[in-house]
């Protein structure tokens, strides 16, 4: 198989660019280890469920304008009413402080309402799920990938590869030749943001948490989740609360995920009372089990949000040929959405801008201005 353009992750920044590439009339292969599109973003159940990214803020363009050009809906994070504390020894008492999430935005239907629209802009055929990407390597008419999909082994040719894959997983691939060994470094060091982090789920055919006059949000020394919120969908739609799992994942692993949900049940009830017992549904999703997202070094979360913004020196005969345009390689939002949607736009810029490659005979246009209207 033969490509112009191999994009590696089909997350919201693998989607985007190819998107953005293929519209400029490209030819762009994405392939995706797993059986679905989205990554780290994730929307599970009737409720909207996203666990993975929820939120997004006022400030950040690049969503906001996607939003607005696929007439995506969203809503401000629900806020209103007294924050809780929760102590070691579980006392509960209001808080003074305002929510820390007032202001927060979230999209209707959940992160994943984007990642299927996204989705519904490529080509089918150039969408290969199931695919996992095991090695790279240079030859004389381009680089050669070797994936294993479903029916096997599959060698895709192409003039350029953009890993959109978190920096320590694509450390651990096979490159012929081997990167520089700062190059490999650097990306073996990455924390992979939020992939140590686990979510539990409650959803509730009442918001009574609200006729308490509660907004949700407990912060709790207790646990086991280390902090709730009020995680509804759009109004309307249902109702429930989100944790953060404040346990370590090997501690997670080996008390299980029925057991966790029976400890977060009794801090909820705890908390809220026992109205919280009676939900709908409950869930756990844990990131530092997936292999897709999580290496071994991310089990431990880093403490506070690291400084990313990768700017490898990939030295011959990689200069030119090999991108990394994760979430983490975004210099300003680095981890969120909106780092995704830059890594994706700049990656995209620079491939549109520098007329890489002929298209149809012709070469695609130059895009002189500095700002970014998708095409």
């Amino acid at each position: 198989m033969q490509t112009d353009i191999l994009i590696v992750g089909g997350g919201i920044s693998g989607l985007t660019a190819a998107w953005q590439l293929q519209k400029a009339g490209l030819k762009v292969c994405l392939i995706e280890a797993r059986d679905r599109l989205g990554g780290r973003i994730l929307t599970q159940g009737k409720g909207a469920c996203d666990m993975g990214p929820s939120w997004f803020w006022p400030g950040q363009p690049l969503i906001a304008s996607l939003l607005d050009k696929f007439e995506i809906p969203s809503f401000e994070q629900y806020s209103t009413g007294k924050v809780l504390w929760q102590d070691a020894q579980g006392h509960v008492q209001e808080s003074p402080l305002a929510s820390p999430m007032a202001g927060a935005l979230r999209i209707r239907g959940g992160m994943g309402a984007l990642i299927q629209r996204l989705a519904t802009e490529i080509s089918a055929k150039n969408l290969l799920l199931g695919h996992v990407l095991q090695g790279l390597q240079i030859q004389a008419d381009g680089i050669r990938a070797e994936v294993q999909g479903p029916q096997g082994e599959l060698e895709v040719l192409a003039q350029q590869v953009a890993l959109a894959i978190p920096p320590r997983l694509a450390g651990a691939l096979a490159y012929r030749p081997k990167l520089p060994p700062a190059t490999q470094q650097l990306l073996e060091s990455t924390p992979t943001w939020m992939a140590g982090h686990a979510k539990f789920f409650a959803l509730y055919a009442e918001p009574f948490w609200r006729e308490l006059g509660w907004c949700g949000t407990t912060m709790s020394r207790r646990g086991p989740l280390a902090e709730i919120h009020d995680a509804s969908p759009h109004p309307g739609d249902g109702y429930s609360l989100f944790g953060f799992v404040g346990l370590d994942a090997r501690t997670r692993a080996q008390l299980g995920e029925a057991e966790l949900i029976g400890m977060a049940t009794e801090q909820l009830v705890s908390i809220y009372g026992e109205k919280a017992r009676r939900y709908r549904e409950a869930f756990i999703r844990d990131w530092s089990t997936e292999s897709f997202t999580t290496g071994p070094r991310d089990q431990e979360p880093p403490m506070h949000h690291p400084p990313y913004g990768l700017k490898p020196d990939l030295g011959e005969p990689w200069a030119g040929r090999l991108k990394f345009i994760s979430s983490e390689s975004s210099p300003t939002s680095g981890g969120l959405i909106e780092g995704a949607l830059d890594a994706a736009q700049r990656y995209a810029k620079e491939i549109i801008g520098a007329a890489a490659f002929p298209v149809d005979g012709a070469r695609v246009p130059h895009i002189a201005s500095m700002n970014w209207d998708w095409l």
